[in-house]
């Protein structure tokens, strides 16, 4: 059983966990605000999307992020907060800095996992009427799961205030912990499916962006003005015959897409957000030598060879062409500026590599750099996004040109979703190759980088390219 051994452990000490609870209360009436109080127990390792399809109906909000170095889970709300315009990243920094000096932690484990803040943006800094997500919404996880490196930990994370039952909270987590060991002896309600699987797509239903006729409309003023770059995203609306199963679609993305970050957001109302990230905004990692920033300049597109030697021959056509080139590397020189004006020394190489994915190709340019102790993950966001690979070049007259072309709501589309932990590191991805997906309907989206040289039937093909990979693995 995959918890028994560490309950059993756990229970016969209630009563440690009961005085640390007390204790939380304690500090929290003796502050006067309220503590997040964080028991973290190791356990057996389990397969977080397995405990995501049993529970996800128990805990309507979610946020699952996983690669192929460690996946994260977070099932419930224990403390949130939202937030819209221009200011919206510097409040979810400050809501994040305050309650990181709140955080009681139990010696439960050895080695303490404090809670994630789980974190999610939309393209733009304020949303339509209809918007099923907030322009910025941070929370910290009920239940929390964490794989890394074959070791499994669960994280359970209640509010503590002068008013709370420490007895009910006690009981709730023999409770939760009850509910993942149940989790875990289930198996998946659907097998994912093959890229070439014989069973019927989704039927599409609209195509919402009419893309070739978005490139064309935008192509005399890229050819004109000042604009170098701007990034046209498409949706596609689809219908399936029954509800689409999020874990088992997201168990397909992970098989398909090995490479790309899978991810997940839900609402808590019914609509959930999902794809395979191949780009990386920002990853902050710290060790006893400093923090160290990495981020990704991605952009300029290939598709995949049938053959090794047709592969290699794309993608030295890819290295070669100017087009591309040209497109990559306003998005290099973006990301360069925005660091050094931060002070910062980014290091890089001169000519990018060539990204292969399962069914395209990207030049690709990693850019790193040190990061001082003073400047936090939410003002680097805050920075960055959104680079040319989303938005387009000049920033400020690609965002208005978009917001002119394109008729429909982007949402979390190409956003920054992801993670800040209470060591100093972070992992954000932005939200390409994704699907807005509430019961049987579905919305992908996909988009391409448009310059004055681009053509039009291309860069649809890219983008027909991209939304059949993400559509053939959804469940």
């Amino acid at each position: 059983m995959t918890v028994a051994q560490y309950q059993s452990n756990l229970f016969k000490r209630c009563k440690e966990i009961y005085d640390f609870l007390s204790d939380c209360q304690q500090q929290a009436i003796h502050a006067q605000h309220a503590k997040l109080a964080n028991l973290t127990i190791p356990i057996s390792p389990i397969n977080p999307l397995l405990v995501l399809q049993q529970l996800e109906k128990s805990y309507p909000i979610h946020f699952y992020y996983s690669t192929t170095k460690y996946t994260l889970l977070g099932l419930g709300v224990t403390i949130a907060q939202q937030a819209t315009g221009s200011k919206r990243f510097e409040r979810m920094q400050q809501f994040i800095d305050v309650w990181k000096r709140r955080i009681l932690s139990s010696n439960q484990a050895h080695s303490i996992i404090k809670p994630y803040f789980l974190c999610g943006f939309t393209f733009f800094d304020q949303t339509s009427a209809d918007s099923f997500f907030s322009a910025a919404q941070v929370f910290v996880p009920q239940l929390q799961i964490i794989q890394r490196n074959s070791q499994t930990a669960i994280s359970l994370n209640y509010l503590i205030d002068d008013a709370v039952n420490i007895t009910r909270i006690v009981d709730d987590i023999n409770q939760q912990l009850q509910a993942v060991e149940t989790a875990t002896q289930k198996v998946f309600d659907s097998p994912p499916p093959l890229l070439n699987d014989t069973a019927p797509n989704p039927k599409v239903i609209r195509d919402v962006g009419n893309f070739k006729q978005m490139v064309n409309s935008v192509l005399p003023t890229l050819r004109s003005s000042n604009l170098s770059k701007v990034v046209l995203a498409n949706a596609l609306d689809v219908l399936s015959a029954n509800s689409f199963n999020i874990p088992a679609s997201l168990r397909a993305l992970s098989i398909a897409y090995r490479d790309c970050r899978i991810f997940s957001l839900s609402n808590g109302q019914g609509p959930v957000f999902i794809g395979a990230s191949p780009e990386r905004l920002l990853s902050i990692t710290t060790s006893t030598h400093g923090k160290q920033l990495t981020t990704d300049a991605l952009a300029g597109s290939a598709p995949r060879g049938s053959t090794v030697n047709e592969d290699y021959q794309i993608a030295q056509q890819l290295l070669n062409n100017p087009k591309e080139r040209y497109e990559h590397q306003v998005v290099v020189k973006f990301i360069i500026e925005q660091l050094l004006q931060l002070g910062l020394a980014p290091e890089f190489a001169d000519t990018p590599k060539v990204l292969r994915l399962t069914n395209i190709q990207h030049l690709h340019t990693p850019i790193q750099t040190n990061l001082p102790d003073n400047l936090k993950p939410l003002e680097l966001l805050s920075a960055l996004h959104p680079t040319p690979a989303v938005a387009g070049f000049p920033r400020p007259t690609a965002s208005q040109l978009i917001k002119a072309t394109e008729s429909f709501d982007r949402s979390l589309y190409a956003s920054p979703i992801g993670w800040i932990d209470t060591h100093g590191n972070s992992e954000f991805i932005v939200g390409i190759r994704s699907a807005l997906i509430d019961g049987r309907q579905a919305r992908l989206f996909a988009g391409a980088g448009i310059v004055a040289q681009s053509n039009p039937q291309s860069e649809l093909a890219e983008i027909k390219l991209k939304l059949q990979a993400l559509l053939g693995a959804l469940v």
